[in-house]
Order: structure tokens, then C-alpha cells, then sequence
């Protein structure tokens, strides 16, 4: 791994547990392995390495969405049943990676730590882990009801009522690894019960709750 490369992960690491301010250059270049002015070498102060984290990790979210946004859209348009186990799996895949990858689990706490302190970083987590995907999720809804596929009326609040609790999971699970099978659990029961209590009857199919 590039000097450069480890530097930024190392920071991440120390941010995520004592935030911005509770970390020195002096504590990075430690847990990296080289001398302080090494530092320096790659990013112009700790700002700099702060604000490059943040656009790292950003650009990793925004490549997870466009993910999301590609399969869910496939599926619901695509398949004859209305596909509420690939739902599941896609959800539970992308609440697995939040929760497990080490870069975005860490920078997730980061910024959970941060973002009450800096008015920017509070919009910036508002619109990374809130906004984006609530909006994302207006429009689906939007486009099922049009369709005539779900009872709802409110596509905004629809997509509150998805997401908000998948967003509580993520923090009551945070740092529980032996309790991942009972937070993928939760959320598969969860996106089952949304779309029986959303989803137009004849949508209904047999083949939906097998197993469930």
C-alpha cells in the first residue's frame, strides 16, 4: 500500500474513535509508521487529509447508490412478481456493506462524531445518509403509485416510512458483529411487512412470503 494511501486510513481509523480535534499529525504519523514532516509530504496540514477522507468515502457512498438505483430498478420493472426477496437482498447486501466495510463503517462514526461540531459537515451527512436516499426513494414510490402499484399517496412519506427504520438499524447494530444475522433478520421481516401493508392485493403473490 502507497505511503499516501495509509496515511488516510490510518487518520480515518483515529477520527472515527476521538474525532478531529481529539487527533494530532504527531498521533497519524505514529500509527502509520513514519515521521511527523512525512506527513506533510502528502497532504498540506491535517485539514487537508480531514477534507480528502471526506471526498474519498463520499465518492464510495455516491458508487453504492448508483448501485442500488441500477438493481432496484431492474428488478421492479422487470419482473412479473413484484420481487420482494431481491429487495430484501439488495437491502440487506447494502446494510452489510455499510455496517461491515471498514472504510465506510469508520467513516460513517467519523462523521457521527463531526458533523454536530461543523454546520457544512452537517449537511453533508444530512445529504449522504439521509437526503440522497430518501430521495431516491420518493421517486420510486412516485413512480409505483402512478403505476397503480402500491395504496400509498405520499410518495415522500412513503420513503420515510421505508428508510427511516433500515437508518435506526445501522446504529443499534454499529460494532455488534455477532449480531449481524439478527440485524439482517430485521430488516428482511421489515421490508416484508412495508409492502403487505403497501402493495396493491393482486401484487400479492404466493411466491412472495415463501420462506419468509
Amino acid at each position: 500500500m502507497k505511503t499516501k494511501d495509509k496515511i488516510l486510513i490510518e487518520a480515518l481509523s483515529l477520527f472515527s474513535v476521538s474525532g478531529f480535534s481529539g487527533v494530532s499529525v504527531r498521533d497519524i504519523a505514529k500509527a502509520v509508521g513514519i515521521r511527523e514532516s512525512a506527513i506533510y509530504k502528502h497532504y498540506k496540514n491535517k485539514q487537508q487529509l480531514f477534507d480528502t477522507i471526506v471526498e474519498v468515502s463520499a465518492g464510495r457512498i455516491d458508487s453504492l447508490q448508483e448501485e442500488l438505483i441500477s438493481k432496484f430498478n431492474h428488478n421492479v420493472n422487470t419482473k412479473e412478481v413484484f420481487p420482494i426477496s431481491i429487495i430484501q437482498e439488495i437491502y440487506c447486501n447494502i446494510f452489510l456493506f455499510y455496517l461491515t466495510d471498514d472504510i465506510l463503517s469508520k467513516f460513517r462514526r467519523m462523521m457521527t462524531i463531526e458533523h454536530l461540531k461543523n454546520h457544512e459537515l452537517n449537511r453533508k451527512f444530512k445529504d449522504m445518509f439521509i437526503e440522497k436516499t430518501l430521495s431516491y426513494q420518493s421517486e420510486v414510490f412516485r413512480k409505483l403509485i402512478n403505476e397503480g402499484k402500491v395504496n400509498g399517496t405520499n410518495p415522500d412519506i412513503m420513503a420515510i416510512h421505508f428508510y427511516s427504520p433500515i437508518f435506526m438499524l445501522f446504529f443499534r447494530y454499529d460494532s455488534e458483529d455477532d449480531k449481524i444475522d439478527e440485524a439482517l433478520n430485521l430488516i428482511k421481516k421489515h421490508i416484508q411487512e412495508f409492502f403487505r401493508l403497501y402493495l396493491k392485493e393482486e401484487l400479492l403473490w404466493e411466491e412472495n412470503w415463501k420462506n419468509q
